[in-house]
């Protein structure tokens, strides 16, 4: 190494983008979203926030529904929901473009219950 020392916003937007399509969008969202001007505007795209999937904490949880959520809902296509927090986002704000939900643990709440 030479010393020198690269900073993520020295990154060509490229670059990021690459870096953030590895991530998942509910991630990008969570760490970026108003960090700064650049950044807030790479976590929003269409791209970014058409497909979530939502296997969060908590506390996550509550920023998302808060804050994230009435941002960008008008882009969201399809939602990945634990069935523990599938009330709380759908009643978050209203999806227009809503075409696909997909509820994870199910099964397990089906066959705990008989």
């Amino acid at each position: 190494m030479n010393g020198k020392t690269v900073h993520l916003l020295d990154l060509p937007d490229e670059i990021l983008l690459i870096i953030l399509k590895k991530l998942g969008s509910v991630d990008v969202l969570y760490s970026l979203l108003n960090i700064n001007k650049r950044l807030d505007q790479m976590a929003r795209s269409i791209d970014n926030t058409k497909f979530l999937n939502f296997s969060i904490n908590n506390v996550q949880l509550n920023r998302f529904c808060c804050e994230i959520l009435p941002q960008i809902y008008h882009n969201i296509v399809e939602l990945i929901l634990d069935i523990f927090s599938m009330e709380r986002i759908l009643l978050a704000c209203e999806y227009p473009n809503l075409t696909i939900i997909v509820l994870t643990n199910f099964c397990q709440i089906f066959f705990y219950n008989i």
